[in-house]
Formats: structure tokens, C-alpha cells, sequence
């Protein structure tokens, strides 16, 4: 074999492992840790950061959020305290450090679809709801879930779950349910393989909004397209919008300098950041 046949050959081997690897946990649902709601909410509780408006005499809308496969970033505390300062709650859901997961292991394992996939961290979503319905200073009735790239490919794997009325795998019982879930928010969330959402979303779920960017190369609007078509065809109430001139994690002001496919633009991030609030201020209403 050629020097020039070895060298396309092992990386093709390795995207090929890979490739199987998740395909057999996607199928399978192989290598997922298995608990009890109860058991999935104590070990996310670790996880979960609350921040309430200062001042309020009643409770107030929140929204929930999931971040990316690259861990939890500056700008989901930067919209969460925008958030706030407009007098609602946010609750930033860290689905990393109660598992363990540093940076390194996020960019090289969650991110390559090796570790923690969306129906996995499905289960997060549930667990996360139980533990916000708990909260003084909350409105149970009125949540709203955002989910960005990796989180937002968990939100949609949870709604496929609901709509077949089945737990996710890493759950054993418990209840799941959006109940007082009332907007969801996918922010250029990964709708490919192995993502299950496609063709399992029904009509049994609160509208779903979802952002999609342009120029994005790691998790292309297309797929999310093809998802919404699907999914309202069954009876879903989706909308999508593709951002144009925008990138993959567009509002992550930690964004890789010298990598073209992550920018950050400064007005999509204000502009998304105000649609959050918006979203509020309606379901306030």
C-alpha cells in the first residue's frame, strides 16, 4: 500500500469508528448510564445555576438553558443577567460538571459524538424541569427551554421522546412531561445523524421557535429545515428563521479566533438576546 493510500485511508478508518460508534449508542442506546428521575435530578442539581430578577412580588416567567457540546460559556451568563434585568428568571443548565466533563473532554469527546449524545442528555431536560418546579420566585406554569447546537439537539431529542409517550433510555420511571412548558427555543441545534428527532415530533407539544444560522457549517440549517417540514406535517407547531451571515455559535463571544466556521457578531448576539426576553414578555401576557 502507498504512503498517499495509508495517509487517506487511517483518518477515513478513524471517521468510520467514530461514525460506528455512535451509530451502535444511537441505535442501541449501548454505554447510557441508566437512573431513577429522582436519581437523574440529584446528580444534575450540582449543575444547575438560578438567577431571579432582584426584586418581585410574584413569581416570574424563566427560561431554561442547555448549553453547547463545548461546555457552558461566558454568554449564557451574560443573557441570563440580561434576563433578569428585564425582571424574569433564567436557569443555566451545566450538563458537564456534575458528570465530570471538563473543556478537553467536551471538544473531544461530547463534541465528536462519542460521549453524552441528545437522547442521552435528553434525560437532563426532565430532570431539569423537576428541579425548576421546585423554585420560590418561579412561575411553574410559564417555562420556556433554550437549547443551543448540542443542547438544542437534547430539546428536540426530549420532544421525539414525549410525542412516542416514552422515557428516554437513561431513565427507568418517572414521569416525563413539558407541563408548563410553553415555548421552546432550539438555537442552531444539530438535526443530523445521529440526532432522533427527524420524523418523531407530533402534535402533542408547546410551539417550537427554532434559530438557525446561515454560514453554519457544523450543524447545517438544511437538516433543521427537512426536521420542521416533517414535524408540522405530523401536527407539530414549528417555525424556524435562518439568520443570514451568521455562523455556528454566533453569539459565543468566546468563539475561536482563527476558526472560520465559529464567528462572533456582536448585533445577531443582541438580537438574539432580545427575542429571549421578548419570548418572556408574551408568555408574561
Amino acid at each position: 500500500m502507498g504512503r498517499w493510500a495509508i495517509r487517506i485511508g487511517l483518518p477515513l478508518i478513524g471517521f468510520a469508528l467514530i461514525f460506528g460508534v455512535a451509530a451502535a449508542q444511537n441505535l442501541t442506546s449501548a454505554f447510557i448510564p441508566r437512573r431513577t428521575l429522582n436519581e437523574q435530578v440529584e446528580m444534575l442539581r450540582s449543575g444547575v445555576e438560578i438567577i431571579l430578577p432582584e426584586t418581585t412580588a410574584d413569581p416570574v416567567p424563566a427560561i431554561i438553558f442547555f448549553h453547547g457540546c463545548g461546555g457552558e460559556r461566558p454568554m449564557h451568563t451574560a443573557h441570563a443577567e440580561a434576563i433578569a434585568d428585564a425582571g424574569f428568571a433564567a436557569v443555566i443548565v451545566n450538563s458537564f460538571e456534575p458528570r465530570g466533563i471538563g473543556r478537553l473532554g467536551a471538544m473531544t469527546q461530547v463534541c465528536s459524538g462519542t460521549r453524552l449524545m441528545g437522547q442521552e442528555r435528553a434525560a437532563d431536560v426532565f430532570a431539569a424541569l423537576e428541579i425548576v418546579r421546585e423554585i420560590d420566585g418561579i412561575d411553574a406554569e410559564r417555562l420556556v427551554l433554550a437549547g443551543w447546537s448540542h443542547g438544542g439537539w437534547a430539546l428536540l431529542d426530549a420532544m421525539s421522546f414525549i410525542s412516542e409517550g416514552r422515557r428516554p433510555p437513561a431513565l427507568t420511571d418517572g414521569d416525563i412531561n413539558f407541563d408548563g412548558v410553553v415555548h421552546v427555543v432550539p438555537i442552531y441545534p444539530f438535526c443530523g445523524f445521529p440526532a432522533r428527532a427527524s420524523g418523531r415530533i407530533g402534535s402533542n407539544l408547546p410551539p417550537i421557535e427554532m434559530i438557525l444560522a446561515e454560514r453554519d457549517m457544523i450543524a447545517p440549517h438544511s437538516e433543521c429545515e427537512r426536521l420542521a417540514h416533517r414535524a408540522n406535517e405530523a401536527g407539530a407547531e414549528i417555525e424556524y428563521e435562518v439568520w443570514e451571515g451568521v455562523t455556528h455559535a454566533f453569539d459565543d463571544t468566546d468563539a475561536p479566533a482563527l476558526d472560520p466556521r465559529m464567528t462572533y457578531n456582536a448585533e445577531a448576539a443582541a438580537r438574539l438576546r432580545e427575542r429571549l426576553i421578548n419570548t418572556l414578555r408574551e408568555i408574561q401576557d
